[in-house]
């Protein structure tokens, strides 16, 4: 009963053992399975990635690769798995650049850096590169883990953003030139020097187009060995620019030498040792102002945003010079104009001296010496131009006084006088409807009134009376005076001027009279 006993107390432990030895099994187990899903998510992972990873040991042999790194290589893991990364790279990339940088590694530096590298299946990229030091429990490093990332589309973007702004920048430094200034060689070599330095080509032209003669003419260009291209001249029609400006649309040829094209002129060609054309017409509000042509001396296959960015530079330098055209018409009209006006004011100024033989000459005299007056008591040149107008019309209001007035021999009455001494009030009532002689009035209107304010018609006094009338008065009497009347023969020059003296702060300016006795 007692072995019994024994024997039952036993089976209830070495149950209760197997069950506990049961439940580690299935624990162990569980957290095998757990570690096998793990790692299968890591390599998921790392396998799906498109960053090149992998796993350099000490001596520099490959200790694991994902799948991206096999793929940039054209090779399997097995075949780059326990190699050296020498035979995968070659002596020569391996010492170059990736031993340094794998030595920093192992010496416990992260690393990092752009480089460029040639892969079997994805050909030259850039990668982003970055070493990082692994180590085990005692803080040794023992391995070095690569990730490269592919970043060749992403410098390219930046590359043609950065493009793009230095374009964008130079079209408003090219607008700035447009706005600033309107000589023209100024604007196309601000043009030009940008097309040169953003295109990156060897050689450009622009043809101004003479709408009379239809004939273009070189007006600016770069780049050329010779002088020759400064001395082109072709009518529409002729040579590649002469094409390009009468068809209207851009003429490109990726290879002057292989066309066989009698617009080109293969000793200019040759002389140059061209090879690419692009030539571009330049047209502004319909029509066309000339042509812009790009040479290069290797072959270019220009992309899209190049020839954007081209008619774009050539749009602008279409509107520089219509600007600059028109800017230039604006000025030869003008002056034209202007030469026009005083043209038809002298010939007033010879028909009034006419009507009195006794006075001619009288008013291109006066006009002279009232100019130099004027330039000595510091008038500008502006002022001086209406000073001049005003002189030569002078005595324009006696057109309205009766000959039988103006040319009596003898006194005149009380009431003829007061007739004669309406005539500034007719140079006035004559002039002042005539906008570009309206600063000229002054001297018609006002050359007869006196420093005391006893003159007329108005009876102004003292510095009431406009300068330019102050100073012709004085003119106007000297040159009176040394001249012969019917009435009287000419004065000397002493007695003239003792006259005028004698008449200084009565009827002339003090100032006026220093500046006449002084000249």
């Amino acid at each position: 009963m007692k072995l019994m006993d024994k024997t039952k107390k036993k089976r209830p432990g070495g149950l209760k053992l197997r069950l506990e030895q049961a439940s580690k099994l299935k624990q162990i187990k569980a957290g095998h399975k757990a570690i096998d899903e793990m790692w299968k998510r890591y390599e998921f992972i790392v396998n799906t990635s498109k960053d090149f990873l992998s796993l350099i040991d000490a001596d520099y042999n490959y200790i694991a690769v994902n799948n991206a790194y096999c793929k940039a290589h054209n090779k399997k893991q097995k075949e780059i798995v326990d190699r050296s990364v020498s035979s995968i790279w070659g002596e020569k990339v391996f010492n170059g650049i990736i031993r340094r940088h794998l030595d920093k590694c192992f010496a416990g530096d992260e690393v990092n850096y752009h480089s460029e590298f040639e892969f079997a299946a994805i050909g030259v990229r850039i990668m982003d590169v970055t070493y990082y030091p692994y180590r085990n429990n005692k803080g040794t490093v023992t391995h070095a883990v690569v990730v490269s990332r592919d970043i060749t589309e992403r410098r390219r973007a930046e590359e043609q953003i950065r493009q793009q702004l230095q374009r964008l920048t130079t079209l408003r430094q090219v607008d700035m030139a447009i706005l600033s200034s309107l000589d023209l060689k100024v604007i196309l070599n601000v043009l030009l020097n940008h097309l040169m330095e953003h295109l990156n080509i060897d050689a450009a032209a622009i043809m101004l187009l003479n709408p009379h003669t239809l004939t273009l003419k070189y007006a600016e260009g770069r780049g050329f060995h010779s002088h020759a291209i400064r001395h082109a001249r072709m009518r529409l029609g002729e040579g590649l620019a002469g094409r390009v400006a009468l068809e209207r649309c851009p003429i490109c040829i990726p290879s002057l030498q292989e066309k066989r094209d009698i617009s080109i002129n293969p000793s200019f060609v040759k002389e140059e040792d061209l090879t690419f054309y692009y030539g571009l017409p330049l047209i502004a509000k319909g029509q066309v102002k000339g042509t812009l042509e790009i040479f290069n001396r290797t072959r270019i296959n220009p992309e899209a945003e190049w020839l954007d960015f081209t008619e774009a530079l050539a749009g602008q330098a279409a509107i520089a010079i219509d600007n600059a055209t028109m800017f230039n018409d604006l000025q030869r009209s003008n002056i034209e104009l202007s030469l026009a006006y005083d043209t038809t004011i002298e010939g007033w100024s010879r028909a009034l001296d006419l009507r009195d033989k006794e006075t001619e000459g009288h008013s291109q005299r006066v006009t002279e010496l009232t100019l130099f007056m004027g330039r000595s008591m510091g008038m500008s040149e502006s002022e001086l131009v209406h000073v001049r107008r005003g002189a030569l019309l002078h005595d324009i209001g006696k057109m309205g006084i009766p000959d039988s007035i103006l040319f009596k021999p003898g006194a005149l009455s009380n009431e003829e006088w007061d007739i004669m001494k309406r005539h500034p009030v007719y140079a006035y009532e004559m002039l002042s409807p005539i906008n570009f002689l309206k600063p000229a009035i002054d001297i018609p209107y006002c050359h007869h009134e006196k420093w005391d304010g006893s003159g007329y018609p108005r009876g102004l006094k003292g510095e009431n009376i406009p300068l330019a009338a102050r100073i012709f008065a004085v003119s106007d009497v000297w040159d009176a005076l040394c001249s012969n009347r019917a009435y009287r023969p000419a004065f000397s020059e002493e007695k003239a001027l003792e006259y005028i003296r004698s008449l200084e702060g009565i009827q002339f300016d003090p100032e006026v009279i220093k500046v006449f006795l002084s000249m």
